[in-house]
C-alpha cells in the first residue's frame, strides 16, 4: 500500500518529480542542449553572465526559463541597479524579470520548484558584499501567466539582511517532494561557522535552526556542492580549505566533517574555485585559479574519497597556463563532468570583462572528464574538447540541483500519502517592505491579495501624503520598486489598499 501511495504521488504531481537538467545556459550567450544524452549539442542564450546562472526544464527536457546576473560588474556598469534577471523560454526578458537582487559574482542563484503549485518556482538569490544588496532573497515565478512564458509575481523578498557567502545550493528532501536550500554567512573580519538551512514545502519557505559546524569562513568566496544522491556536501573557500560533510535529507542536519584539504598540510597553487563529485561519489574534483603575481597556472585536481588518507590521494589531472583559467565544474546528464574556462585578457579594463575580440579556443570550448568514476589518468580528461558553437564560457556553469533525485524509500521521512494537485490555499494577506540604503530603492511585495485594483501610498510619520499611485494587481501577488533617493532620512508609512484589503507597514529610510 505504501509503495502504491508513493507511485500515485509522483504520477499526480506531474513534472515536479521529474524535472531534468537538460538545457544549460551560461557565459556569454552560451548554452548546451542535452535532449539527446548521447549527443549533447551547443545552443545559445541571451546571458552575458560573469558566473551566476541557473536554468530549469520540463519533464521532457524542454527549457522553461533561466536566470543570471549582469555580465558587467556593478562597479563598472555605470549603474548600481544592473542586477540579476529572469529569461523566458523564448530567450526574452521575463515579465517583471529585471532587477533581481544579487552581486554579479558566481553562485548566487538557484531555482527550486514550489511543491505546492506545479506552475510556480522560487528563484533564490544572494547579495554577498556589505555594500551592495547584502542578504538572502527569494522571488516567485509563475508560468501560468503570459501563455506559459511566465511572470515574476513576487520579487526580492528578504530572508536575511547580512552578506551571504558566494555559494548557495539546493537539494531534494528525502520525501522526494520538498526541498532544502543552504548557504553560509559572511561577515568581514568576523569568522563564522554558521550554516543557514531553509525547508521549501507546500506551506512556503521555513527557516530552520542555524547549524554551527566546520571551519569558520574567512572570506565570501565560498562554494557549496551536493553529491548526486544529496547525502554529501562539499564546502570550500578560496583560501584553500576543502571539507566534505554528511547531509541528512530527512532532517536537514549537517554532520561528520571530513577534511579533504588543509592549506597547512598540502600546498596547492592558486585559489580553490569549484568542486564536483563523480557520479558514484567516490571521487571529488577541484579546480584552482591563479592567485598572486607569481602564480600563472590553473589546476584540475582529483581526490579519492575512499582512500585511507584522502589528502594524500590528491592527483593533478590537468594544468592550464595563463591566460587560460579554469572555471566551474558540473556533472552532466550524460554522467560526464564539464569544466568552463575564462580567458584573461590584459588588454581589457578589468579581468572580469571580455573584450569584444577575445574569442579563443580556450573560452570557446569546455573541457570534459569522460570517465569521472575512474582514478587518475583513467578518468579520461580531454581539455577544450566540447565546442560551444561560436559562443564563450566564463567562470560559471549553471547552479542546477539534481531535479531528478527521488525519495529515500523506507526512510524516516518517507511519509508522503497525498498528492499535490493544484495551488496551495491562499495565504493570509501580507505586505513586506525592504529599503536598500545604497540604491535608495524601496522594494514592495504583497502576497495573499484578493483585490485586483487599488492604490499604493507613501506617508510621512506625521501622516502627510508624499506619494500616491493607482495599481493593477494580479492576485495573489503584487510587486513594486520605488526610487526614494529624494527623501530625507526618517520613518515612513507605506499603505497598499484594494477593495478587499488594506495593508500597511513602516520603512526606515537611512
Amino acid at each position: 500500500m505504501r509503495a502504491l501511495l508513493i507511485l500515485l504521488l509522483f504520477v499526480s504531481s506531474g513534472v515536479h518529480g521529474q524535472f531534468t537538467d537538460r538545457y544549460w545556459t551560461f557565459g556569454d550567450s552560451a548554452a548546451i542542449n542535452f535532449s539527446s544524452i548521447s549527443n549533447p549539442v551547443p545552443d545559445e542564450s541571451i546571458l552575458r553572465s560573469r558566473g551566476t546562472c541557473a536554468s530549469i526544464c520540463d519533464s521532457s527536457g524542454n527549457l522553461l526559463f533561466y536566470a543570471g546576473d549582469p555580465y558587467v560588474p556593478y562597479w563598472l556598469s555605470g549603474s548600481t541597479l544592473k542586477m540579476g534577471y529572469a529569461v523566458n523560454r523564448n530567450h526574452l526578458m521575463m515579465d517583471n524579470g529585471d532587477t533581481i537582487n544579487c552581486t554579479a559574482w558566481y553562485q548566487e542563484m538557484v531555482i527550486v520548484p514550489n511543491p505546492g503549485n506545479i506552475n510556480q518556482f522560487y528563484l533564490f538569490s544572494a547579495g554577498i558584499t556589505p555594500t551592495t544588496n547584502p542578504g538572502f532573497y527569494w522571488s516567485l515565478i509563475d508560468l501560468s501567466y503570459n501563455g506559459g512564458l511566465g511572470r515574476v509575481v513576487q520579487k526580492n523578498v528578504q530572508l536575511q539582511n547580512f552578506p551571504v557567502n558566494d555559494g548557495i545550493a539546493a537539494v531534494k528532501h528525502g520525501n522526494g517532494r520538498d526541498w532544502w536550500v543552504v548557504h553560509k554567512r559572511f561577515e568581514p573580519n568576523v569568522f563564522t561557522d554558521e550554516f543557514y538551512i531553509y525547508l521549501v514545502n507546500s506551506s512556503g519557505i521555513q527557516s530552520q535552526p542555524i547549524q554551527f559546524i566546520g571551519r569558520p569562513s574567512k572570506n565570501n568566496n565560498l562554494r557549496i556542492k551536493y553529491s548526486p544522491n544529496g547525502e554529501k556536501l562539499a564546502v570550500h573557500e578560496a583560501g584553500n580549505n576543502l571539507d566534505v560533510y554528511n547531509f541528512d535529507r530527512c532532517t536537514g542536519i549537517i554532520s561528520n566533517q571530513v577534511v579533504v584539504h588543509d592549506t597547512n598540510t598540502i600546498a596547492v597553487n592558486g585559489l580553490y574555485w569549484s568542486t564536483e563529485f563523480s557520479p558514484d561519489e567516490t571521487k571529488l574534483y577541484l579546480t584552482t585559479i591563479p592567485y598572486g603575481n607569481n602564480d600563472s597556472i590553473s589546476c584540475l585536481i582529483q581526490f579519492d574519497l575512499q582512500a585511507p588518507d584522502i589528502q594524500a590521494s590528491m592527483d593533478t589531472i590537468g594544468i592550464f597556463e595563463s591566460p587560460s583559467e579554469s572555471g566551474f565544474l558540473k556533472l552532466g546528464p550524460d554522467s560526464k563532468i564539464y569544466l568552463s574556462h575564462n580567458y584573461y585578457n590584459i588588454d581589457c579594463d578589468f579581468s572580469y570583462l571580455y573584450c569584444d575580440t577575445t574569442y579563443y579556443p580556450e573560452n570557446m570550448n569546455l573541457s570534459v572528464i569522460h570517465q569521472p568514476n575512474e582514478l587518475g589518468a583513467l578518468c579520461d580528461f580531454r581539455p577544450y574538447s566540447f565546442y560551444l558553437g561560436g559562443h564563450r564560457s566564463y567562470h560559471g556553469l549553471p547552479n542546477n540541483p539534481n531535479y531528478e533525485l527521488g525519495p529515500l524509500v523506507g526512510s524516516s521521512c518517507d511519509t508522503l500519502t497525498t498528492a499535490v494537485t493544484g495551488p496551495a490555499a491562499l495565504p493570509t494577506a501580507q505586505l513586506k517592505l525592504f529599503f536598500h540604503s545604497g540604491w535608495r530603492q524601496l522594494f514592495v511585495n504583497g502576497q495573499g491579495l484578493q483585490g485586483t485594483r487599488g492604490s499604493l501610498s507613501l506617508y510621512s510619520i506625521t501622516g502627510q501624503l508624499l506619494r500616491h499611485e493607482n495599481v493593477d494587481i494580479q492576485p495573489p501577488y503584487y510587486t513594486r520598486q520605488w526610487d526614494l533617493s529624494t527623501l530625507a532620512g526618517g520613518v515612513y508609512i507605506v499603505v497598499l489598499e484594494t477593495a478587499r484589503e488594506r495593508l500597511s507597514g513602516r520603512v526606515v529610510v537611512e
